[in-house]
């Protein structure tokens, strides 16, 4: 450990300012894309690719629904700190099914351990409902926090 990398292990990634500019709508604001021939939603956004669906090369920028609920559920434990993560573990990382479709992978923040349910499809048992908003996201190499989408239970 030096001045140089705090931290026991260095940080491998970088996030560019260039990168950080285009991902700014997606990152912050939940912004996906929408096809405008077969209205079919994507997220993270597909600007300047084609639609999977119909091939279609006529994307919109499009805001994903802020409500969801929780498919899937894991506890985050390393037995280390993640780097740039060190004291927000563990985290409780989850698969979140937005009201209009979309699924997303994203943390759920300010709530117990035993306060997040996935689905259950079998028994006909719905998931925690959560709800985004936005909040630190993790420390840069450069020291700064970087900011972005998480989800809190929607009480």
């Amino acid at each position: 450990m030096n001045t140089q990398f705090p931290e026991l292990i260095p940080r491998l990634e970088s996030y560019s300012t260039i990168k950080t500019w285009r991902e700014h709508d997606s990152r912050y604001r939940l912004v996906g894309t929408k096809c405008r021939k077969c209205s079919e939603k994507w997220f993270p956004p597909r600007t300047g690719l084609p639609c999977p669906k119909c091939h279609a090369m006529d994307m919109e920028p499009y805001e994903c629904a802020r409500t969801g609920e929780v498919i899937s559920f894991q506890l985050e434990v390393m037995g280390y700190p993640a780097m740039g993560y060190g004291e927000l573990s563990p985290r409780k990382i989850c698969i979140i099914k937005l009201d209009d479709g979309i699924h997303v992978i994203s943390e759920v923040v300010d709530c117990g351990e035993h306060d997040v349910h996935p689905a259950e499809p079998t028994k006909n048992k719905p998931g925690t409902r959560v709800k985004m908003v936005f909040r630190k996201h993790k420390k840069e190499e450069t020291g700064n926090w970087m900011y972005g989408y998480k989800f809190i239970i929607d009480k």
